[in-house]
């Protein structure tokens, strides 16, 4: 019995069904290996397809839970190609039952997939909405690189406006620029570096865009960007967390230095010797207090004059806390 979806305002029709394993064929315009297949000359063959999405870490983690689970039951999507299914939303899945089968030939488990199979009404416009649906804005989400990816082809490709992915994946203008942004400046690092691992440094060029100051000087500063450029492909930066101390880092001459020979680590140490409260906790909190009292408020200070007993019970607690700490690094204040 037909059923419909509406994507785009239309009634797009499709059936629901289990397909043959063996009938399906990959889908060479799979947007979660565009990178990788721009990496192969000339034309990629079904085989080739099969090893670059197996290679993904997480379909081999899919494939053991296929096999825990007893087999597929979440529906992929197909569309008919003569007699074989073109599998539009399913890939991983479609390569990790291969797998299990070529270990498990005469296991009906894995056989079979349910899938939503349509003709030709799925145009490739509907597919890339239909697939945003599912994976950018739905539950089952994409790796942020192929999510930014999949934001960039829908307003590059399709011609879709801020408003129109703002309101359909439920996301801020904000952070679609981020998104967009975070694409464009991964996509020029790639073309550089092109090696397939390179991917995963998306979410260090995502944090830098992250910050205004960083961002507009990526931009506008050519040589800061070849030095950033430098940074990541000599994994002197290897992790996005790092990036929200790089302001810092970048504002301190020495520790930029420290940075371009050694790395992180050894910026961050100069910035700890100049400033203790950025790893401990104590003097971060220390550094706080004092310059809460060095501008104390008119009202506290008269509170104090006139005798106010809880606040000066805590001036005196604070006093005697530093005088014992200083008793017992044997340092005079």
């Amino acid at each position: 019995m037909p059923e419909t979806i509406v994507i785009q305002g239309r009634n797009i029709p499709y059936t629901r069904g289990a397909v043959s394993v063996d009938e399906c064929v990959l889908d060479p315009q799979n947007p979660r290996i565009q990178f990788l297949i721009g990496q192969r000359a000339g034309v990629v063959s079904e085989k080739d397809l099969a090893e670059l999405i197996w290679e993904k870490d997480p379909v081999k983690a899919l494939g053991q839970s296929i096999l825990q689970n007893g087999g597929v039951y979440e529906a992929i999507i197909v569309q008919r190609q003569g007699p074989k299914f073109l599998v539009r939303e399913g890939n991983c899945r479609t390569v990790a039952c291969r797998r299990l089968l070529e270990q498990h030939p005469n296991d009906s488990r894995f056989k079979t997939m349910p899938a939503m199979v349509f003709d030709v009404d799925l145009t490739e416009e509907d597919l890339a909405v239909l697939l945003a649906d599912m994976h950018v804005s739905g539950k089952l989400r994409w790796d942020a690189y192929e999510q930014a990816k999949h934001v960039s082809d829908l307003f590059n490709v399709y011609g879709k406006t801020y408003e129109w992915l703002s309101n359909h994946l439920r996301l801020s203008k904000g952070k679609i620029r981020e998104l967009l942004e975070a694409y464009q400046t991964t996509t020029e690092y790639l073309s550089l570096h092109p090696a397939p691992v390179n991917v995963k440094k998306f979410a260090v060029f995502h944090e830098m865009m992250k910050k205004k100051d960083l961002r507009e000087r990526f931009k506008g500063d050519a040589g800061f960007k070849q030095s950033f450029h430098k940074w990541v492909s000599e994994e002197r930066i290897n992790d996005s967390k790092q990036i929200r101390d790089l302001p810092i880092i970048i504002a301190n001459s020495e520790a930029v230095k420290a940075l371009d020979q050694s790395g992180f680590e050894e910026a961050q140490k100069v910035l700890v010797r100049d400033d203790p409260s950025l790893r401990s906790d104590a003097f971060w909190a220390i550094k706080q207090a004092t310059e809460k009292i060095k501008t104390l408020p008119a009202d506290d200070i008269q509170d104090l004059k006139a005798g106010n007993p809880q606040k000066i019970i805590m001036m005196r607690n604070l006093y005697r806390a530093i005088e014992d700490v200083a008793t017992l690094a044997g340092m005079k204040l």
